[in-house]
This record gives structure tokens, sequence and C-alpha cells, in this order.
């Protein structure tokens, strides 16, 4: 068996992060290919890997089939069944429970933070004001994250405890937002994100995100 993992611009794509992040914390071996937002190497991308049309796409090969998973709530679900003692989700049912609630509304919800924050690793507001709605998205955030930890935490630097898992790797382009656009957080919520933010698997794609030269004017901001 093989991975080959689909994955946008590591300054923008904030699924690709996540996907990315399914993968090394839980010693999964992968490939993976970046296609441009915007290029005929995207369009490219689309026509060649029917019916994804999205990244993060996941082509994995068992058996010498192809087998394409193209959401990243799918991924993680593909790569847990297939590697069941990884970790990807907590091994105690209510936790386990509790991590899929939670991921699950990072992703489907938090529309107003999407569109006002959009992701951008290699930038650091310091005028960024954000709006009522945003605002109650990030209290939102903080709030399940004081839930999730003072429940499961046991006191590890994640929200399920020591190990890093798939609610970690959802909201880990959250943090990078926050720190971002520099979003006043809780001294529990900061020191959260610190740890998503310096793990060395972020820290890989981070340095990726550095060394990218294309510039997508839409997800760049002209303040300061």
């Amino acid at each position: 068996m093989s991975y080959k993992l689909i994955i946008g611009n590591k300054r923008y794509s904030s699924w690709s992060l996540r996907a990315w992040l399914l993968f090394g914390p839980h010693d999964i071996q992968f490939d993976a290919e970046l296609v441009p937002f915007f290029t005929s190497e995207f369009d490219k991308f689309r026509t060649g890997n029917f019916p994804a049309r999205q990244v993060p796409t996941l082509i994995a090969t068992v058996d010498g089939r192809e087998i394409k998973v193209w959401d990243s709530m799918a991924i993680a679900e593909y790569l847990h069944e297939r590697h069941p003692d990884s970790g990807i989700w907590p091994r105690e049912p209510d936790a386990r429970a509790a991590a899929r609630c939670v991921t699950a509304e990072m992703h489907s919800s938090f529309s107003a933070l999407r569109n006002t924050m959009p992701m951008n690793l290699c930038r650091a507001y310091t005028s960024f004001q954000p709006d009522a709605e945003t605002i109650m998205e990030i209290e939102r955030i903080e709030a399940l994250w004081k839930w999730v930890r003072d429940t499961y935490g046991n006191g590890g630097p994640y929200l399920f405890g020591k190990k890093f898992c798939a609610a970690d790797a959802f909201y880990a382009p959250v943090a990078a937002r926050f720190q971002t656009y520099g979003i006043k957080l809780s001294a529990q919520s900061r020191q959260y994100a610190n740890a998503l933010l310096t793990h060395p698997d972020t820290h890989e794609f981070y340095e990726g995100a550095r060394q990218e030269k294309g510039i997508v004017p839409h997800y760049e901001f002209d303040i300061a």
C-alpha cells in the first residue's frame, strides 16, 4: 500500500494542512504532490483525477488499484480504517465521539472566520480587526478547546492529551490564522495553539510555504 497526497499552495491551503497532519504525526508514510491554485496544472488535476475536483485528494494504491479520496474528513476516516492503531482518533469511545464532533464542526462551520481571515502562512498582520460575527466564532472555538482539554486532555498539550489526533490536525490551520492575524487568546488557548504550530510536521509545512513563489492576490490583504 502507498499513499500520494495532492495538495494546494501550502501558503494558503488550510485543507491541505489538515490532511498533511493526518500522516506524519501518526507515522504513516506518504508522498506529496503540490498543484497550485488558479493554474492550468490545477485544471489538469481535476481532469485527470475524476471524480475528485478539489484538494486535498488522497490517492491510495492498494493491490495495484488506485482509490481516490477527496475530502479531508473522508481522508481522516479512510486512514483510520486502514491504520486503526495509529491514533488518528482517540481510542476511548467517549473521547472519540467528542473528537469527531469538534472536528466535524470545524469542517462545516466558522464561515465568517474562513472568509475574513483566509490562511496565509507567510504574513503577520498587526492591525487586523475581526468583525462581530468572526469574534463570536473565535469565542466558540476557544470555548470548544477549553471544554475538550478540561474534559479529555489529561494535562497533555493537545486536545485529547499527549497524542496528536485528527481533531488537532483540523484545528492547526485555525491556530495559524490566529497567529497571522494577531488574535488575542486566553492563556490556555495560546498554549494549545503554540503546541500545534511548533509540531515538527506543521513546521515542515510552514517551511514549504516560505519557499513557494506563487502569490494569489485574493488571499493577500493590503494592511500592516
